[in-house]
């Protein structure tokens, strides 16, 4: 017995939509005919794939191990196909890129723009995420890469430093500011309490959540609070002054991606320019 390709695309649909419904209103399926894929799946490994839950889908240890073999056996069939497309003679195809958001707006996107530019046939889908959702992105299959402050500990996959980011802070020229108060994302960002632990600042401050690193400077720029920032994003800002310590806190850029023997021509190249 053999796993088919229409099967491994099957549960790569399913995989990422998270339930069979969605799965089979993308694919045009009937529930039915998908069960029964996903059942000769199992039937070849001899072990399920999927937990079901009442609303949602999860991979069993089995599963896990398929998702990288579907996805990199389905990429192959179809990079090898299109080398023989008469039409087709450049790069196409579509990656999936996340990341959090002062980087995907600043560095990212006018990184890539340069290659879809080039290549009109490629499709590079940019979804930004809070920091703590990004690991489970990737191992979700949501997104091809992602972009963290840290190096993840997740398995299979592989991890390059492409940067780095200094952080300082910034406050108002034009207004007084309103005193001792920062401005983070939400009360999940950890941004300003890390920065206080570097440089042995006291943490007894209010905080102000705005919802994104760009309403967090205009937020600081109208004298809403401080704010610890990026600062590539800040520094030719005239609106601001910058504050900086003598023990820097920086962090690294990281990209992350699942491991695979076998990397298609477009994420060779999205590779190439991230690196």
């Amino acid at each position: 017995m053999e796993l088919k390709y229409d099967e491994l695309k099957t549960f790569l649909e399913v995989h990422k939509a998270g339930t069979f419904t969605k799965a089979s209103a993308h694919l045009g399926l009937s529930q039915s005919a998908l069960s029964q894929k996903i059942a000769r799946i199992e039937e070849v490994m001899q072990a399920a794939v999927f937990v079901r839950h009442p609303r949602s889908l999860s991979l069993t240890a089995t599963g896990e191990k398929l998702l990288s073999y579907a996805k990199e056996a389905v990429q192959m069939q179809e990079d090898f196909l299109g080398s023989f497309d008469q039409y087709q003679n450049e790069l196409s195809g579509t990656i999936r890129v996340a990341a959090f958001s002062s980087i995907m707006r600043s560095i990212l996107i006018p990184k890539l723009a340069s290659l879809q530019r080039k290549y009109p046939g490629v499709s590079i889908e940019y979804t930004s995420y809070e920091m703590f959702e990004l690991e489970s992105i990737l191992k979700s299959n949501r997104a091809d890469f992602i972009i963290t402050d840290y190096e993840p500990k997740l398995s299979q996959t592989e991890q390059v430093i492409i940067g780095e980011e200094e952080y300082v802070i910034i406050e108002a020229k034009k207004y007084k500011t309103i005193p001792n108060t920062f401005l983070d994302h939400t009360s999940m960002d950890n941004a300003t309490e890390s920065y206080f632990q570097v440089i042995g600042r006291d943490k007894d401050y209010n905080r102000m959540f705005m919802g994104d690193v760009y309403s967090i400077i205009d937020g600081v720029a109208l004298g809403l609070g401080r704010a610890v920032m990026s600062k590539h994003l800040v520094v030719s800002d005239k609106r601001f002054i910058i504050t900086t310590h003598k023990k820097k806190y920086i962090r690294p850029l990281v990209l992350s991606y699942s491991k695979q023997n076998y990397y298609s021509p477009l994420q060779k190249q999205v590779l190439e320019l991230l690196s």
